[in-house]
């Protein structure tokens, strides 16, 4: 698992003060742990982000250096972060142990071409991640699954899945990890039918309409001698 330094300073409680260090371009954060008292703390914004943009991501083992406070080994433990800024607004982070389990989510990574895919079927992945747990040292970056194998039908359940060395997966049961699904069929709709206008049906003690000007004047024109 990768690991990275990174420089904290205490801070002072409040939202006011809270405020003041995400305008200086910092994050406030609190250290907590077993056997660490709670103690918070803030962290340079571009450092942090430079930090989880490694392959290990959130999962990434942190060497986090407080002065005046004993430093060791963290994990990022929850996070909060502005929606539309895309910018972290609070860290907790957790003092760790490497001879103590943790579990964490771990995203998972389909490898291979499924030969169902060529034949038209569609992969569907109920699942991105997996929990899991295992010493913070041998926490992998991802999980890959291989679907080399499958055809249209086929899946790969829980129970299926290869761990490395050291990770366990303390799953209950045995879901769908991913599955090749038939693709579906759009029904063709078949066309409204033509609506057809019904015949005019005179209306008794109605009075019938005069013929069109143009043709009474055809009429009366019909026989007589040219104008000139």
């Amino acid at each position: 698992m990768k690991r990275v330094s990174l420089k904290a300073e205490t801070r002072e409680g409040g939202k006011g003060a809270a405020r003041r260090l995400r305008a200086e371009g910092r994050i406030p954060a609190v250290l907590y742990g077993r056997a660490v008292k709670p103690v918070a703390v803030s962290v340079d914004r571009r450092e942090f982000s430079s930090a989880v943009k490694t392959e290990a991501g959130m999962n990434v083992l942190i060497n986090l250096s407080i002065p005046g406070v004993d430093s060791g080994l963290a994990r990022i433990r929850d996070y909060q972060a502005d929606p539309f800024r895309r910018e972290f607004t609070h860290v907790d982070f957790q003092a760790i142990s490497l001879k103590e389990k943790l579990e964490v989510e771990v995203p998972i990574r389909l490898v291979g071409d499924a030969p169902g895919v060529e034949e038209g079927g569609v992969v569907e992945q109920p699942r991105r991640s997996l929990h899991v747990r295992a010493l913070p040292d041998k926490i992998p970056s991802e999980i890959n699954v291989d679907i080399s194998t499958l055809n249209i039908g086929d899946g790969i359940h829980a129970d299926e899945v290869t761990l490395p060395e050291g990770v366990e997966f303390p799953h209950r049961s045995n879901f769908t990890i991913v599955a090749i699904v038939p693709p579906s069929k759009v029904e063709e709709v078949a066309p409204p039918p033509e609506v057809v206008p019904e015949e005019a049906v005179p209306v008794e003690g109605a009075e019938e309409a005069p013929p069109p000007a143009a043709e009474e004047g055809a009429a009366e024109g019909k026989g007589g001698e040219e104008k000139s």
